[in-house]
């Protein structure tokens, strides 16, 4: 024989046990659930803070009526969807994100009530209705000086604010996770 060749040699033991790791790593993945959990808890969190969607475009500015009255209750610097409450820790939609990791699958959400209008925009009717008022302000009715005063009914639009999805760069570092993670 001319030229050249090449012998394999398998070593099946190793080969077999490397396969019994991977299957074992296969049937446990709330790990790498948990993992790609926390890297999406962190670019979620991001994204409030730089006021972007998982697409990287900027967040439909706050309307000059929701500026006049944040800053009127003091509520600065202003922010959007994270709403200054003066101090009371995860009392804000930014605060509520959280994930749940288990063996089949990965859920990230909020469970407050307003996140999905945030998320994805909307309209909400609000009835005519009554309400007591002292001054400018909604009072309860024990409050002297008041008055009931009646509110014609009208829509409030609220714009899509996307925080929660996946951008390139979390597709890039779920990636990651995943080639780690197989590789024990």
């Amino acid at each position: 024989m001319t030229g050249i060749s090449i012998s394999v040699e398998l070593q099946e033991a190793t080969a077999r046990q490397a396969l019994r790791d991977l299957l074992a790593r296969m049937e446990n993945p709330r790990g790498f659930y948990k993992g790609v959990g926390e890297l999406l808890l962190a670019s979620t969190s991001t994204r409030f803070e730089t006021e972007t969607g998982p697409d990287g475009k900027p967040w439909t500015p706050l309307k000059p009526a929701t500026i006049r009255a944040r800053t009127k209750a003091g509520q600065l610097p202003l922010t959007i969807l994270r709403s200054n409450t003066k101090g009371k820790s995860g009392s804000s939609l930014a605060g509520s994100v959280n994930y749940i990791a288990s063996d089949d699958e990965l859920r990230i959400g909020s469970p407050v009530a307003y996140a999905a209008i945030h998320q994805l925009g909307g309209t909400i009717e609000k009835q005519a209705g009554s309400r007591y008022m002292v001054g400018r302000r909604f009072a309860k009715r024990d409050k002297e000086g008041g008055k009931d005063v009646e509110i014609k009914a009208h829509t409030i639009t609220i714009p899509a604010r996307p925080y929660i999805g996946i951008s390139a760069a979390d597709q890039e570092g779920i990636l990651e996770q995943a080639q780690d993670w197989l590789e024990g």
